[in-house]
């Protein structure tokens, strides 16, 4: 009876698989009914352009051969079939660029994209496809993120444009860190450079499996909510998204099931959904009992493991806080040397290049990248030693410096960001405030660059103002103070409340908009307060903010003394100076500048007004003008149209010297000015020293004799090589090449060595022949440590010398422990570098400097004495052969030997003519050379002459310049 019952069920339940089977095949099949406006919307656009995220796996990709491949291309496959379209995929775009196109309509349709608020308001949507849950990825060794409260306050990783990009905006106290793909933000996660990454589980798991991320793991939050991918249209084709949810409505579970398993390898939660329809139709209610009693068993395992796992993390803890001391350290120290590594190179190689033949305005951009080096030199060491800020424990270096050289290097630095901005920028100074002190002028360039670069950055228009002002003396102290204001964004005191704390913006919105890690102005109050100052702030929203930073330095008296008599020199008290310039309060400022030097001036902003005060300056009792201040921007048609004017104004009997303000980001004025008479072009905002030098310069032949002194280049005796050669251990390419071009100036062989086996090996092949070692820390087969330790075995007498970019605490007690006798840290300065290294192998610095070719003297003298004379001819000289060696290049390679004669013969008149006696003695020599005709003897004559010529015209470049 039993087993008929048992045999009657099955039957049954046979039958009505069977039925559901085929029910749900007839619907895959069918062809689904379309309306009458449907079908003439196929027929208008049988083919539709699909915007794809071409990373987004598993959903959709491209393959390696290009192929559209995934879950959502699987799907289109079925939709096509369905409704006759055909789905045509716009490629070589990365999502946020095919975002952008959807947005603008010019890509139709995106193919796999979750609904958020903010997407409605451009797309209309399509039924899910398909489900997902959002998860946090972090390393397996973070035990302190369980959900997504724990990330308050912490760096996230996220894919930009993404859901979950716009999910996490809705928790302003995390830190978003944006990254193109998927990929790139969990590899960033992987090797510690994130805390986390937020992001679907799918896509996630898809990507550590077949990236072999091993050291990660997931953790579920929301557990209820499933998110949806859909298809998204542009808002006037909503009749197109009728077309695809009929057309999904028709695809089947088990059609659906097909696909997720083709591509979804992660186990997730069981759908009973037909099993339980199955159960319904039967009346099975005791299997529904068993699938929930199932269902407690796994959550009662899954909390037993969690508690077990939870037991794990607890022991691990202390262990944990043990090893994270040690990583920060080992992360620092890496960090250090990938960072001062490029940076050194940066500097060597605009030292090297600032020695060859360039233009004043490439000198202006190499004094720029050189400035801006050691800026980012500068925050590198404040993020590194931000840990030893908040102890206490950095300490301010107390030497001699120039104000108005900090103030020259933070106006270069933010001068292209201001300039970039639209806004204006005025620089202040108090002429009752000395320009010498004493005290760390590195941490006081710090403190007004990170004010001024913050002030730039939140003003879109106005101004910014840098002002510097005396509150009081006491004896040799003064009490400054530096303001920075500005008329950009502003602050309430709820942000102004905020400013001070580490890795904290005044508002979340800030850091999408302006970016930045919200650390400098924490750094900038700690170093003020380490000076015993004082840091205010005042801000309006919408109207600006003023910074007010208030120390006390004290002067030093030697240099500043010789500053004073520099200005009280009588040489000013007679020059008469015009001032052109068309902003009041520039003008003003000029002003308080002059009459601070004990020079006369006379202001004006008409360039009529300035004409007619030079024409009149030969009249009796009219006083004649020496100088004229002339801003580039005053005259209508510019300053150096106007200062030819001058010129040619033959009512202008005597002629002033023209001291032209270029402004700013406008460097390459500086090479049009030898084709006016325009005597000397310094840059604004004006800085005091800067405008008294340029004054100095232009009447110094009254103080003077009018020869200026030798310039004595850094260099070896020609023909002289250094008794003992130097050892470089050096794994970098780059570097090496500096370091070789630095010590070729010097006439020092240099043996070189990519690592420290091979540096060893050299060392005792060339070991009579070694004066210095120069060995680097970090290289492949043997690194620094080992190599020293090697070498001083075996010479207890080579100084050994560490050049390194790691500069955390102990690296240069462990240098000394393994043999090293001195530390070098990268990036170095050039200069400094070579007397280090001439010090080291027992040299006077006098020993490496060269004869001029330029005998300044002889050159004066066939002038008559006559200096400006001498000066015109040294610039027509530059002026006319600054193409000289390419002509010579290509006349010799061409064979002319005659045309090349000629142009040696007449090169070797004018040299003669300058003083340029080693010149004209080698032109003899090349020219009987060229007249022989000899191939060999022409290129070697030819290559030592382009190093001699070359030599000459930096020589009087440099002399013409000072």
């Amino acid at each position: 009876m039993f087993k008929k019952a048992y045999l009657i069920a099955t039957v049954l339940i046979s039958i009505i698989i069977i039925s559901l089977f085929f029910t749900e095949n007839g619907r895959a099949s069918e062809k689904i009914a379309l309306s009458e406006e449907e079908e003439t919307f196929i027929e208008e656009h049988p083919i539709i352009e699909i915007g794809i995220d071409p990373l987004f796996v598993p959903f959709e990709f491209l393959d390696r051969d290009g192929e559209y491949k995934g879950i959502t291309a699987d799907y289109l496959a079925l939709l096509e079939a369905r409704t006759g379209l055909t789905f045509k995929v716009r490629k070589n775009l990365t999502w946020p660029e095919t975002y952008e196109k959807a947005l603008s309509h010019e890509i139709p349709m995106l193919s796999a994209i979750s609904r958020t608020k903010d997407r409605e308001q451009y797309f209309i949507f399509s039924k899910a496809y398909y489900h997902f849950k959002r998860v946090i990825v972090t390393r397996t060794d973070e035990k302190g993120i369980q959900g997504i409260e724990d990330l308050s306050g912490s760096l996230v990783a996220v894919q930009k444009g993404s859901s979950h990009h716009s999910y996490l905006l809705g928790f302003p106290n995390i830190n978003l860190s944006l990254y193109d793909s998927v990929e790139d933000a969990l590899t960033a996660v992987a090797n510690g450079t994130e805390a986390a990454f937020v992001g679907n589980l799918a896509t996630t798991n898809y990507l550590i499996q077949n990236s072999a991320l091993t050291n990660l793991k997931f953790t579920a939050f929301e557990a209820d909510k499933n998110l949806g991918i859909h298809f998204a249209v542009r808002k006037d084709w909503p009749v197109l998204i009728g077309i695809l949810n009929k057309a999904l409505d028709t695809i089947t579970d088990e059609e659906r099931m097909e696909i997720a398993s083709r591509w979804i390898s992660v186990s997730s939660e069981p759908d009973f959904g037909p099993f339980l329809r199955i159960i319904a139709l039967i009346g099975a209610i005791a299997l529904m009992i068993l699938g929930v009693s199932f269902y407690w068993i796994l959550k009662l395992k899954r909390e037993v493991k969690y508690r077990e796992e939870t037991q794990l993390e607890l022991e691990a803890a202390k262990m944990e806080a043990e090893e994270a001391n040690d990583f920060k350290s080992s992360f620092l120290a890496r960090m250090s040397h990938e960072v001062r590594t490029p940076l050194n190179a940066i500097v060597g190689m605009s030292y090297l290049l600032r020695k060859t033949e360039i233009t004043l305005t490439q000198r202006t951009y190499i004094d720029r990248i050189t400035q801006a080096s050691n800026n980012m030199l500068s925050i590198i060491n404040d993020i590194l030693d931000y840990a030893k800020i908040e102890k206490g424990k950095v300490e301010l270096e107390i030497t001699s410096f120039s104000l108005d050289q900090v103030i020259q290097n933070v106006i270069s630095i933010v001068s292209y960001k201001i300039d970039e901005q639209g806004i204006g920028l005025r620089l202040i100074k108090d002429s009752k405030v000395p320009n010498w002190f004493l005290g760390d002028g590195k941490r006081l360039e710090q403190i007004l660059l990170n004010l001024m670069n913050n002030a730039s950055k939140f003003t879109q228009k106005g101004e910014v103002l840098l002002e510097i002002r005396l509150l009081a003396r006491e004896g040799s102290k003064y009490h400054l103070c530096f303001t920075v204001e500005d008329t950009g964004i502003g602050m309430n005191d709820t942000q102004i409340s905020r400013l001070f704390v580490p890795f904290t913006q005044a508002d979340s919105t800030i850091t999408r908009r302006f970016g930045g890690s919200g650390l400098g102005l924490s750094i900038v109050k700690h170093l003020v307060e380490l000076m015993h100052g004082t840091i205010e702030v005042y801000s309006t929203e919408n109207e600006g903010s003023t910074f007010s930073v208030k120390i006390t330095l004290p002067v030093d008296e030697g240099r500043q003394d010789q500053y004073s008599r520099r200005l009280s020199s009588s040489q000013f008290k007679d020059i008469r100076t015009l001032v052109l310039e068309k902003n009041g309060a520039s003008m003003n400022l000029i002003e308080s500048y002059l009459r601070s030097f004990g020079m006369q001036c006379e202001l004006t902003t008409s360039e009529k007004s300035a004409l007619s005060i030079l024409e009149n300056g030969a009249k009796p009792f009219a006083g004649q003008i020496h100088l004229l201040i002339l801003d580039y921007d005053a005259p209508k048609n510019g300053g150096l149209q106007f200062a030819k004017e001058i010129y040619e104004n033959s009512r202008i009997t005597v002629k002033p010297k023209i001291l032209l303000l270029v402004p700013m980001m406008r460097e390459e004025l500086f090479d049009e000015v030898k084709n006016y008479p325009v005597h000397l072009a310094i840059g604004k905002p004006i800085i005091p020293s800067v405008l008294l030098d340029g004054i100095v310069d232009l009447f110094e032949a009254k103080a003077t004799t009018g020869i200026h002194e030798e310039v004595q280049l850094y260099q070896g005796k020609e023909g002289m090589k250094m008794r003992k050669s130097v050892l470089l251990v050096e794994d970098n390419k780059t570097n090496q090449l500096i370091a070789k071009s630095l010590l070729s100036r010097i006439g020092v062989d240099t043996i070189v060595a990519s690592d420290g086996l091979q540096g060893v090996d050299l060392f005792k092949e060339h070991q009579k022949a070694i004066g210095l070692v120069l060995m680097d820390l970090h290289m492949p087969v043997m690194n620094g440590f080992e190599s020293a330790e090697i070498i001083r075995a075996l010479d207890k007498e080579v100084p050994i010398v560490a050049m390194t970019a790691d500069v955390v605490l102990g690296v240069k007690e462990k240098c000394k422990k393994h043999g090293m006798n001195h530390f070098i840290s990268k990036p170095f300065d050039p200069d400094d570098f070579i007397r280090q290294v001439a010090a080291f192998l027992d040299e006077t610095e006098g020993s490496f400097k060269r004869n001029m070719l330029l005998d300044v003297p002889s050159g004066l003298k066939s002038m008559g004495g006559n200096e400006l004379l001498y000066l015109e001819v040294l610039r027509e000289y530059l002026k006319e052969n600054q193409e000289f060696l390419s002509e010579l290049d290509r006349v010799i390679k061409s064979r002319a030997y005659e045309e090349a004669e000629h142009l040696i013969h007449k090169l070797k008149s004018s040299s003669g003519s300058i003083g340029a006696k080693e010149i004209y003695d080698y032109c003899v020599k090349f020219q009987k050379v060229l007249q022989d005709g000899k191939d060999i003897d022409i290129l070697m004559y030819k290559s030592d002459f382009t190093g001699l010529f070359q030599r000459l015209l930096v020589e009087i470049q440099y002399y013409v310049e000072k």
